[in-house]
């Protein structure tokens, strides 16, 4: 009851206003609101409050409403607080302070950690296709990966390591583990975690390549490069193959390396042991 209060307050708010924005699309879904198709609403607000490039706190205020109470969509009261501290960025105005003072709300229910996953959220945007993902290394040993980084446990111990790894409008693609065993120089395999993400920047995208070791209760960077750009979306990850771009392997001699595949940029090297 008091979030239909809310939406009634919004609509009110946006009033004085409707005037100069009756031929935007947010209008149509305020109108939508008003006349209680809350379908449609959802259906026209969402695309403009999501946007990576939208400054319409309108939009991202009303929408966060619709997911916080689950109208019209399933309820997400973490999207609702990432939309929530996007049109409180986006706007002084009223829907930036009632936007401001529901976030403050949601992160009293919920704690830090789980604000902080919001902030993430808004940060990075909604359609960063990031999948959590706990690989499982050895008995007690194991690295678990969300979207705010690595969490190591080792021997009973739990150690995090935050962290994020793409900025506005990152796109990933599912995380990779691969165990490297050498060849008799030790009998317990080295374990490697591999995270691709596409990165938006001046009109384009990149693909981003970070690798990294997990060594005992202790997470290494090993390596960091831009494999691809390209001018148009990325493909899905369906649609796309890694491994044709970069490769993991033990070389004869016995040692981890990587290289890059990549015509023209070919190269290769060894991962030191830690």
């Amino acid at each position: 009851m008091r979030r239909a209060r809310v939406l009634v307050a919004a609509l009110a708010m946006v009033a004085p206003v409707t005037e100069a924005v009756a031929q935007t699309t947010t209008a149509d879904g305020l109108v939508a609101l008003a006349r209680g198709d809350y379908d449609a609403a959802a259906r026209i607000l969402k695309p403009i409050a999501e946007s990576e490039t939208s400054s319409d706190s309108a939009a991202q205020f009303l929408m966060a409403t619709l997911y916080e109470v689950g109208r019209s969509v399933p309820m997400d009261r973490l999207r609702a607080c990432a939309l929530y501290q996007r049109a409180a960025m986006n706007s002084e105005g009223p829907f930036g302070a009632q936007a401001d003072r529901l976030m403050r709300a949601l992160f009293r229910a919920h704690g830090v950690e789980w604000f902080a996953n919001c902030q993430a959220l808004a940060n990075i945007g909604f359609d960063h296709q990031f999948e959590p993902v706990t690989f499982d290394l050895a008995p007690g040993h194991s690295v678990a990966w969300e979207l705010m980084g690595a969490t190591i446990t080792y021997q009973g111990q739990t150690k995090p390591f935050p962290g994020r790894l793409g900025g506005r409008g990152a796109v990933f693609l599912p995380l990779q583990h691969t165990a490297l065993r050498s060849n008799g120089v030790s009998p317990f395999p080295r374990h490697f975690v591999e995270v691709f993400v596409w990165q938006p920047a001046n009109g384009q995208w990149g693909l981003f390549w970070h690798l990294f070791e997990v060594v005992r209760d202790d997470l290494v960077t090993v390596a960091q490069e831009e494999l691809l750009k390209r001018s148009s979306r990325p493909p899905s990850a369906d649609a796309f193959e890694p491994r044709t771009l970069v490769r993991l392997r033990t070389t004869d001699a016995g040692d981890a390396e990587w290289q890059i595949l990549v015509p023209g940029r070919e190269r290769r090297e060894t991962i030191k042991r830690r």
